[in-house]
């Protein structure tokens, strides 16, 4: 199954949703859940293996994995 992470400073990671695309109910519930996660000062990223990560704007159920983080601020 695939999943939607969210990285919380400090504090790991949290499953969000996992899918399975032979399974469509479970992709429309990953899908709302990346939706409403997906807020302003975070970015998406599908992560396909080590070194292959790629930033993304929407819901991608072909990821085998979508990472949330937050966005990284400087001062």
């Amino acid at each position: 199954m695939a999943k939607l992470r969210l990285l919380k400073t400090g504090h790991g990671d949290l499953c969000l949703a996992e899918w399975d695309v032979l399974r469509p109910e479970t992709i429309k519930d990953a899908e709302a859940a990346f939706t409403e996660n997906l807020t302003a000062g975070r970015m998406a990223f599908r992560l396909d293996g080590p070194g292959q990560t790629k930033p993304i704007k929407t819901f991608d159920a072909a990821a085998p994995e979508i990472l949330l983080v937050p966005a990284i601020q400087g001062g």
